[in-house]
């Protein structure tokens, strides 16, 4: 009997919509995207090199008067057995499309990355990046005691939330005149929203399906469901940044993300199936049967625009040395701070550079470490970061990239 059961679990797995996730604790994405602002804990808003424009303050793109290409992503969490986690679900998938019963048991995962690619050339630039979080749970358990009613339970659900823009960048000029500049840079972004959660339910024992098989209909202890729901929304937004250098040692920058934002469209689709499993006359192998045949229903929803975000920052370059110190502020719409961001960047040996920073909340007490390393030959440059829990001294975020500079 236990081996009649194993097909109900993988025709369950096989019916589940693909889909991708979203329950994880690491709350800072701006640091994943770029492994330079991951070594600078985040505090880019004046640092005025980067060819990161779009994502930390749009007007440094004013500053930016080269040919780049570059492409850089980062993950978190950096845990061991998430990552056991990961690798033993995928496992038992393909144990499933094999035909072979995966162990009883629960497991979960949670992942969050993001990403993005950049070409831009003097004071235009093009850049598209997005974040996404990755959340899994699987379970199943079968009972095959002979002296006891068979029992089969399974549940697999996933559940994603995507984020990805693509903005245009322009800075323009202002001031330069007696070594005082000004920049004022705006990004247009299109942006789409994703957030997807669907799941797989089933039960099914030996009682259940006998009397199913007699009466012709469910019972009200087995049972099989499968759900599905997406969220797509659609808007364009707006940032401001401005970038005033004061002389070739000190800078400051302010940012306001999502000053303004127009919608375009958003849409729920939501699809519901249910049955019941009963064995066969013919074959006398469990079958599964429809009573609510799967079906989807979109309906328009109202876009719900991001609330605007600020942030400031002071940048100071040492003399001889080439220290660059730089600090931001994460400020509400009253310009109170939420949150501090501290990096350190050294250059060494002419082709490598150092970083070290650390985000910091409003009593200075640190959230978060991180370190950094960037490589730059001739043409190419290359950096790689990670973050560290204070708590524990644990890497639990990083993030690499490669960019090719003209």
């Amino acid at each position: 009997m236990k081996k009649r059961f194993l097909p109900l679990l993988i025709l369950a797995i096989f019916l589940m919509s693909i889909s991708y996730a979203a329950n994880t604790t690491f709350s800072y994405k701006d640091l994943l995207y770029d492994p330079r602002a991951m070594g600078m804990a985040g505090a880019m808003t004046a640092l005025a090199d980067s060819p990161t424009s779009a994502i930390y303050n749009p007007a440094l793109m004013g500053e930016y008067s080269r040919l780049a290409f570059k492409f850089g992503f980062g993950i978190a969490p950096l845990d061991e057995q998430n990552f056991n986690n990961l690798n033993t679900f995928v496992k038992y998938l393909q144990l499933l499309q094999n035909n072979s019963e995966p162990p009883d048991g629960k497991l979960s995962f949670n992942l969050s990355s993001a990403g993005y690619l950049h070409l831009g050339i003097s004071k235009l630039g093009l850049t598209l990046f997005g974040d996404g979080d990755v959340d899994a749970y699987y379970y199943k358990y079968t009972a095959s005691d002979p002296y006891a009613d068979l029992q089969l339970e399974g549940q697999v659900s996933l559940d994603a939330n995507v984020k990805a823009n693509g903005a245009l960048t322009v800075a323009i000029p202002a001031i330069d005149l007696l070594g005082l500049k000004v920049n004022f840079g705006a990004n247009v972004r299109a942006v789409n929203e994703y957030h997807v959660d669907t799941s797989i339910s089933t039960k099914a024992t030996q009682t259940g399906v006998a009397e199913a098989t007699l009466t012709g209909g469910p019972n009200e202890n087995d049972y099989y469901e499968r759900k599905f729901d997406l969220i797509e929304q659609r808007y364009v937004s707006f940032d401001l940044g401005t970038y005033v250098r004061f002389s070739p040692f000190v800078a400051a920058g302010i940012v306001v993300k999502d000053v303004y934002a127009i919608p375009l469209e958003g849409k729920e689709t939501f699809g519901y199936e249910e049955g019941y499993y009963y064995l066969d006359s013919g074959t006398g192998n469990p079958t599964y049967s429809t009573v609510t045949p799967y079906s989807e229903t979109p309906t328009p929803i109202d876009v719900v625009l991001p609330d605007m975000s600020l942030k400031a920052g002071v940048f100071v370059k040492v003399p001889v040395l080439g220290t660059r110190v730089s600090v931001d502020a994460d400020l509400d719409k009253t310009f109170t701070p939420l949150s501090y961001r501290f990096g350190i960047e050294q250059p060494l040996f002419f082709v490598l550079t150092a970083r070290g920073g650390a985000v910091l909340n409003t009593n200075f007490q640190p959230q978060l470490y991180t370190l950094g390393l960037g490589l730059n030959v001739l043409l190419i440059q290359a950096d790689a970061a990670i973050a560290i829990d204070p708590q524990v001294m644990a890497p639990v975020a990083g993030s690499i990239s490669g960019s090719i500079r003209f």
